[in-house]
């Protein structure tokens, strides 16, 4: 089994490390603040906190690009070739009507 497979495996498993067992899901904790605005400020998250959940999206973001279904090499010349050939053909049907709305609003003017 190719590791491209492998991943898309685990990331539809749900969240277990190699081990099987679940992960724990970060979830961000909210500031607190006390009543007493004076004596005291909001906490800030720590530097190791703030590395934790961009590892934590890292992750996440690595699950979620395995879930893509990325096109091979056939079917991304015929898209691309798609999009050439339908630029041109309204490249050339706007330029025509540019060209017929030229001549009218000249006939008209001059």
């Amino acid at each position: 089994m190719t590791k491209k497979k492998l991943r898309k495996l685990k990331a539809s498993q749900g969240t277990k490390d190699r081990g099987g067992t679940p992960l724990k899901v970060l979830k961000p904790s909210p500031l607190k603040t006390s009543e007493n605005k004076e004596t005291s400020r909001a906490t800030v998250p720590t530097v190791s906190g703030k590395l934790a959940h961009a590892v934590q999206f890292l992750k996440e973001v690595r699950a979620e690009f395995d879930k893509i279904a990325w096109p091979n090499r056939k079917e991304t010349v015929a898209l691309t070739s798609a999009v050439i050939a339908i630029t041109i053909f309204f490249t050339g049907y706007l330029g025509l009507v540019d060209m017929a709305l030229s001549k009218v609003v000249g006939f008209l003017i001059g």
